[in-house]
């Protein structure tokens, strides 16, 4: 079995030069913690995920003792007394520079024809998204654990369950606009 037969296809493109705030809030919206970025020619750039995005919601005290918790030597920094809003402020000054500054370009890949256990094996090195590039690498789709169980499930139907997603999206969003009404 190769990548292409589970692959999740990219629906959605996130570009390099697009602000940071746009991609947080991508993934906000469509609960996805890691998340492919590309070229605007179409080319594999990098991913965004949550580890890209830790350090600037830390405080710049620790980033001077940045290789303190590299390395596990301090575990803890409850001392600090840190609130949602020192966070907030924070990931704020970050949210209008382009996501290509700090996405991890350091990624490996797979090809649609690269069979499955390799990308599995990528999987299980901690690189929770394998993306699927072409020969030109551009982007054609990116395996996870999900795609993979979509795609060994016989029943799963990937347009179905998109679809019904998009309608309750819709759905919440009407009560909410009804609740918001005077």
């Amino acid at each position: 079995m190769d990548c292409k037969a589970v692959m999740a296809p990219i629906k959605t493109s996130l570009y390099t030069d697009e602000a940071i705030g746009h991609v947080i809030d991508f993934m906000v919206e469509k609960h996805m913690g890691l998340v492919p970025v590309i070229e605007r020619d179409g080319t594999f750039a990098g991913l965004i995920g949550g580890e890209s995005l830790i350090p600037y919601l830390m405080p710049k005290s620790l980033s001077a003792l940045g290789t303190l918790f590299r390395h596990g030597a301090m575990k803890k920094a409850s001392f600090l007394q840190e609130t949602a809003e020192d966070m907030k402020e924070r990931l704020d000054a970050l949210r209008d520079r382009p996501i290509g500054e700090i996405i991890a370009r350091n990624v490996k890949v797979a090809t649609p024809e690269t069979p499955l256990i390799d990308a599995l094996m990528m999987i299980r090195e901690k690189q929770y998204v394998v993306p699927v590039v072409d020969a030109e690498r551009k982007l054609v789709g990116a395996i996870s654990f999900f795609s993979v169980m979509y795609g060994l499930n016989k029943e799963y139907d990937r347009e179905t369950v998109e679809r019904l997603k998009a309608e309750e999206r819709a759905s919440r969003k009407q009560q909410d606009a009804k609740r918001d009404e005077p």
